[in-house]
């Protein structure tokens, strides 16, 4: 099996890509996903992250713990986010190493990893793959999809490693600027170069 980390920043498109992948019938494993699982069922996480932040109100209405809440005091504010981070992150890497010993069968397998690079765990990889889109494209999808004033879109790009770094690390890079198809073709290289 090979095992490959994709990645891309905020508002890249990398669901749609993951999306292919896996309808080209590619076992894929979404960190967000594993993430949002862990918060919202993990009991030893979820004491962890109410001790955190046992001074801010992170709570939906119902009493469970509110994601968008969290984040926006994280995304301004660098210790905390770090904090959260080393809470959550090794409790995802073991999910996802979990991932890749069910699929060791697959010819191809992939973890869908936001901040693949940022928290360094390329080594997990057999090869990686970069999802990239202009800075302007994706200031204004933040905008529409999550309802992120401008400023808030921007301190959530910032907040992690450029595009521009990322592209001198990672072993594939996908372009998506332009339409679905063009898309669909760099997939499908990607995928016959992986198959190699």
């Amino acid at each position: 099996m090979l095992s490959v980390g994709l990645t891309g920043n905020i508002a890249s498109g990398k669901s749609i890509v993951e999306s292919y992948f896996e309808k080209k019938g590619i076992p894929v494993i979404n960190a967000d996903d594993v993430t949002h699982e862990l918060i919202e069922k993990d009991r030893e996480i979820q004491s962890k992250i109410k001790k955190l932040f046992a001074q801010e109100d992170i709570f939906n209405d119902n009493g469970s713990l509110s994601r968008s809440k969290i984040g926006r005091i994280v995304f301004s504010d660098q210790d905390k986010l770090e904090e959260l981070e080393n809470i959550i992150h090794p409790a995802v890497i073991k999910k996802i190493e979990e991932f890749f010993d069910k699929n060791r069968d697959a010819q191809i397998a992939i973890a869908s990893v936001p901040l693949l690079f940022e928290i360094d765990i390329q080594p997990m990889f057999d090869k990686t793959i970069l999802v990239c889109a202009d800075k302007k494209i994706r200031l204004q999808r933040l905008m529409n999809r999550n309802g992120y004033s401008l400023e808030h879109a921007l301190d959530r790009i910032n907040s992690q490693i450029s595009q521009e770094e990322k592209r001198n690390i990672a072993d594939f890079i996908i372009e998506n600027n332009n339409d679905i198809l063009e898309l669909e073709l760099q997939i499908n290289k990607i995928i016959e170069r992986l198959k190699v």
